[in-house]
This record gives structure tokens, sequence and C-alpha cells, in this order.
């Protein structure tokens, strides 16, 4: 019998229940159907073999279900459902319907076919699944949703649709009839071993060289030996104070003052550079060139002549410019290589940013010429690249690969030791809706119904959404106003989704000594596969927009070039290039496949032992950076050799 839709009054304990029961179907109030369902697509899940195969019991009930929801399947269901994920029609929910049950019903009818019918046909079925982006009114929200009771997920109908779909050509029984498990280990994805080598082998095997500290001893007499002058320019604040406060460690070894000035920054917030770090004056000319490209980031229009005329009247004016000894120049990029065409002074290029992003396609090859020139004089000019994926794109682009430093946050650690606020414990969750869009939305309203049903009363904590704006509840807050890094140390842990290939709120929280929870791989790569299919935001180090390379003078956006990707990219494609980034690589970082997983997590982390792990292994890396930092700064300025290209503490 067909259910109903029934409305409840009120955001009570009781709905919120319901609406996590939506996922795992284990009320009363199932159809028992699902329980069967439930049962058979497990066993079979067991049992290893593909799908053409499986037992006739499993396809009459995927059968029934779909006959039995249809007026849900086609309707009501997929046109409140979503709402009731949101939190938009909290007083209602959808009694006895079981979402990822019909989503195993409907995946089940992909794969009862006949032996002659066409593979292209099951890959379309498959596709049908996961269409849609995640502020439609569609399945996005399964997305953000997982279920730990049913054996399918939203991934492994995307591994499965890639490879019905490369047997377009072929019958049903022609096509191998591989098992979703069997993928996931095709591409790496239950081969837990190998991430764990990863991480053993990120620890540095070997002392850091002491001679990095001589790199202002005897250094020329143009440099006060007592400081060091020096002026950064960039627009975001933390990829301006990571090179900064590296340079400032590396001088206080020698007892050397660093006298810095630090211009352009526009994110998050420009005064926030006055604020936090008393950098406050200003340079107009710097600005107005920040500004420019800024606006144009998406739509870059800007001409060189253009920019070169300004950054000249900033060198021509500008009192602290003219007295400057050291350049740190942080992004956009296109500002950095033009600006080595304006003066002569020893400049360090920190790269946290695509190389030609917020660049014309007509002036990518002249950006990407600049740069290889600049990476063949180390003794004029350092480039530093932040991360090992972005080392690796810039090997590629233009044919050298660079130093590479990790982020180690020295200006929030200055300020900021794990010290959790213990009587209130508080989770920070990092922001999801600039690039999740609704999908956020579900996520916070399905985090608070697990929440409550698996956090209290056995605890006090309270997940934080950082830039939510929704009023606080007993499990769920948001904090939209800007803060402190001295703020940091008072979460007792984090919940990290990225939505770029690197993040240095990530490195800031770690270097701070805040446990990380991050989503587990699986879940990742089926975030940046949907981002990437249906939004123009995210994860925008990936885009093929700025796959330009040297030896590969064609247009933009060939997804072919490595290591960039699009929406038309293999998951194996995708999940290499994000294995390469700290998410992964760092040790330590916890990682959750679900939302009742990340809530199971926080309820039974050692948040201290963790902390001090995370600390312990950053102080040894820390070593490693600054050696490679110290060479890099000495050679600049006249003294020592700079370190070999490709030189990297990017654990």
């Amino acid at each position: 019998m067909t259910q109903v839709f029934v409305e409840q009054d009120g955001k009570s304990g009781s709905g919120m229940a319901a609406i996590a029961e939506l996922l795992d179907c284990t009320g009363s109030q199932f159809d028992p159907i699902w329980e069967s369902l439930a049962e058979a697509a497990n066993q079979h899940a067991s049992s290893g073999v593909g799908y053409l195969t499986a037992s006739r019991w499993l396809f009459d009930l995927a059968t029934q279900v779909s006959e039995r929801w249809r007026v849900f399947r086609v309707g009501r269901a997929r046109r409140v459902l979503p709402d009731v994920f949101m939190g938009r029609q909290a007083s209602h929910t959808l009694s006895g319907f079981c979402t990822y049950g019909m989503l195993t019903a409907l995946f089940w009818q992909c794969f009862d076919v006949l032996p002659e019918t066409s593979a292209t046909t099951i890959a379309m079925c498959l596709h049908g699944l996961t269409s849609g982006p995640v502020d439609t009114q569609e399945w996005g929200p399964l997305e953000f949703s997982q279920s730990t009771r049913w054996p399918i997920n939203v991934l492994d109908i995307r591994l499965l649709e890639e490879h019905w779909a490369a047997c377009s050509h072929s019958f049903a029984s022609s096509c191998e009839d591989v098992s979703a498990t069997e993928l996931r280990w095709r591409i790496g994805l239950q081969r837990d071993e190998a991430v764990a080598e990863i991480v053993s082998s990120s620890v540095p095997k070997h002392e850091p060289t002491h001679v990095a500290w001589q790199f202002l001893e005897n250094v020329d007499a143009a440099v006060d030996q007592a400081h060091l002058k020096l002026t950064v320019i960039g627009s975001h604040l933390g990829s301006n104070v990571e090179p900064l406060f590296l340079v400032r460690a590396c001088a206080e070894k020698q007892s050397i003052v660093v006298d810095a000035h630090v211009y352009g920054t526009q994110y998050p917030w420009p005064e926030l550079m006055c604020e936090l770090f008393s950098h406050c004056r200003k340079n107009e000319w710097i600005d107005e060139v920040v500004g420019l490209l800024k606006r144009q980031m998406y739509r870059p229009q800007w001409e060189p002549t253009e920019v070169l005329r300004v950054l000249q009247e900033a060198f021509h004016k500008d009192a602290v410019l003219q007295y400057t000894e050291l350049l740190i120049c942080a992004q956009p990029m296109a500002i950095c290589a033009l600006m080595r065409a304006v003066t002569e002074l020893p400049m360090l290029i920190y790269q946290a940013f695509p190389l030609i992003g917020a660049t014309p396609v007509v002036h990518m090859p002249l950006l990407l010429l600049l740069f290889r020139e600049i990476l063949r004089a180390p003794r004029r000019s350092a480039f530093i690249a932040y991360s090992e994926f972005l080392a690796m794109q810039v090997e590629q682009q233009v044919g050298q690969r660079p130093i590479c430093i990790r982020p180690h946050s020295l200006y929030a650690t200055q300020v900021a030791r794990y010290d959790p606020d213990r009587e209130s414990p508080r989770v920070l969750v990092s922001r999801l809706a600039g690039w999740a869009r609704n999908g956020a939305v579900a996520f916070v309203h399905l985090v608070e119904a697990f929440a409550e049903r698996d956090l209290r009363p056995g605890t006090q904590v309270r997940l934080v959404f950082l830039g939510m704006n929704r009023e606080p509840s007993a499990t769920v807050a948001g904090i939209a106003q800007p803060f402190g890094y001295a703020e940091l140390r008072r979460y007792r842990a984090a919940v990290y989704f990225p939505w770029d290939m690197g993040m240095l709120l990530f490195s800031e929280l770690y270097s701070v000594g805040v446990p990380l929870l991050i989503p587990d791989r699986a879940w990742m790569v089926a975030i940046v596969k949907r981002s990437l299919e249906y939004t123009d935001f995210g994860w925008w180090q990936l885009r093929p927009e700025s796959a330009v390379a040297l030896s590969s003078l064609g247009h933009p956006g060939n997804a072919s070039l490595w290591p960039w990707a699009s929406a038309n990219s293999s998951i194996a494609h995708i999940l290499a290039l994000y294995d390469s980034t700290d998410f992964v690589r760092w040790p330590y970082v916890t990682s959750f496949g679900s939302i009742p997983q990340l809530v199971f997590s926080i309820r039974g982390l050692d948040f201290d032992g963790l902390s001090g792990l995370m600390r312990d292994w950053n102080d040894v890396s820390l070593s490693h950076s600054l050696s490679i930092a110290s060479r890099t700064v000495g050679a600049l300025l006249g003294r020592g050799d700079p370190p070999q290209p490709g030189e990297s503490s990017c654990m």
C-alpha cells in the first residue's frame, strides 16, 4: 500500500529524528519492503560480484519498490525531499519514504536488462541517478548526506557509469560485469595502506643543514646588518603573511629585525591586515592594480601596458618602495610577473594562486615566458610554491620545478596554541555555502539531525558553521563576523570541507593544533566531480581554464594536460590529483565518509592526543622549511647558493 505524506507541527526532536531516518530507514514507520531490499542489496554487496548476475529476488524487490513508490519517485518526493533536507519544510516529513532505499531500487533497475541491451543504456540509466546540480530539486543533496546502512552510494554510481560508458559499442553481455568495490580498488580508493605510505614518507628523514642560518652573515654592505627592509604585495591576507613570517623567522636566527610593509590586501577583509598585524600603510597604486585584477578575476580583460603604467607609478612615488631591500610578491601572479619588469630589487614570489589565473587568454603565453625566465635566475628572483599540487602545475607549464615550502602559519601560532574551551566545547565547520550552494543548507540540517540523535545527552559539543547566520540550536550555530587567530585555539576541533586544492585555513588550524576532520577521499572526489560539472566556483586551481603550457601553446582548457581536470575527467584522474594535496598527505587528520560517521568521530575523538601529534610533526617539518627559506633569501641578498631547483618541504 502506498504511504502518504504526513505533516508534523514544529521542529521537535522527533521531527529531526524522522529526517535522520530518511537516510537509513530503520524506524517502525517504514514499509517492511525497505528492510527486505536492504538485506538483499547487502547480501549481494558482500558477494563481491557484478550486477547483471544478481538474484531474481533482488531485481523483483527493486521493481516492487519502484512501482509501490512511483507517485513519490516522479512527483512529491522529488519535489519535497530536497526541501526537507534543507529545512525549508521543517514541519513536514515523508512518512515511510526511504531515500537511499529508493536510490538503491532505481540503481538495480538499471541492471535488470536483457543480454543484448546496449551498455550505453545502462550508463545513461546510471547517469540519470546523479544528474542535476546540488541547488536543483534533484538528487543533489544526497552528495551531502551518505548512508551507513545501504551498500551503494553516489560515488559508486559514478564509477559504474564511467565503466559502462566505456563499453558504449558493446552489448551488456560483452562488457565486464564488475562490482563497485572492484572499481574502487582499481583506482586506489580502498587501499588505506597507500595513504599510510604517503603519510609515513612525508616526515623528513634527515636533519636540516645548519649552514642555512648563515644567510645574512657578512651580507653585502648595501643591506643594513641590523635591519632588513622588505615590502609584501598581494591580495590575500594568508598568502601575504605566510612568506613574510617565514623570512622573519629566518632573520631572527641572526638577530636581524625585519622592517616590513604589506600592500594590496583585499581578502577576506581589507582592514584585517591592519587590525591583526598593524600593517596599516596603504599604497594607492598597488591598491588600484590589485583592485583591477580582483574585479576581473573571472572575466579578465586588462592589458599589460595598463598594469605596468600603474606599477611604475607605485615604484616612482612611494617612499617605502624606494628604500625596500627585498620584495615579496604573493598574488595575483600576473602582478608578480609584470612587476619584475619595473624594478631590479630582489624578489621572492610566493605562489598560492594559479600561475596564470585572472589573466586574459591572449596574455597567458607572455606571463608563462616571464615566469620561465624568473625561474632561470634564482639569485635575482626566487619562486616558491606552497603545495605539491601547484609545484606540479608550474613544472608542467614552464618546464622547471619550483622550490616548494609547505605553509606553517607562523603568524597564527605566534598568538595561538591549542587551548580549547572544555566547558562549552565547539567544533568549527569551514565555509560551505560559497561552493556547495543549497547543498550546504542540506548539510547543516542533516548534521543537526544526527547531532541531536548521537551527541546528546552524552556530550555538550556544538558545531559552529563559519559564515552561517541561522538562529542557533542546541547542536549547531553560526559565526558570520571576522575573528582573530587567537580565537581558533578555543575550538575543540574543526571540520574542514576543501573547495580548492590548497587552503591556508587548513594550515592555520593544523599549525595551531586544532584536530581536523575531513571528508574521506571517496566523498571528496565525488564532490569535486559534481562541482566541476555543475558550478563555476570552487576548485579554481584545478580547472582547465589555466591549463596552458609553453610546450603546448594551444587554446586553454585542454583537459588532457596534467595536472588539471574538467567536468569530463574521470574519477581516477581527479583522485590522483587530489592525492597530491595537503589534505591527504599531512598525517593525523581524521577522515569521515558520511554525516553519521562525522558525528560518531566527534563523539569519540582523542582531541588532545591528536593535537600533540600534529604539533610535533609540524615542528619537525618547520626546520626543513626554514632551511630552504634561509638559503633562498640568502642567495637573493647576495650571499650563499640558492637551493637546488625543486627542493621541497611540501610533505
